[in-house]
């Protein structure tokens, strides 16, 4: 299961444990940092893309990124503002996760492109 780590930061093995966690706290919190292994680093994490794909899927996105030492970056997620813009990519993100069956409510209700 996910673990708070020393740096007060949360580490999720999967994107299982990520979404765990998200639709437990997506309504609560006001954003997380995540713990991310650098690819090369031998290091077990969510990857970049899975934790960004459930983010989305709960109405929430990424935005700083911060390296944390040589097997680590943080990556910082937070709830969606309702004014913000979609970038085409993430547009495009969340075509595919609602063709997937992926997009929970929160997710869907945050879509605005």
């Amino acid at each position: 299961m996910n673990a708070l780590t020393d740096t007060g930061t949360l580490a999720f093995a999967d994107a299982a444990e990520w979404e765990s966690w998200l639709a437990e706290h997506h309504g609560s919190a006001t954003e997380v940092w995540i713990r991310i292994a650098k690819k090369g680093s031998g290091r077990t994490s969510v990857t970049i893309t899975e934790a960004l794909d459930v983010a989305l899927c709960y109405g929430w996105i990424d935005s700083h990124r911060k390296a944390l030492d040589e097997n680590w970056y943080l990556q910082r997620y937070s709830p969606r503002r309702p004014t913000s813009s979609w970038s085409r990519i993430n547009v495009g993100k969340v075509e595919a996760l609602i063709a997937a069956g992926r997009m929970r409510e929160p997710g869907l209700a945050a879509f605005r492109p």
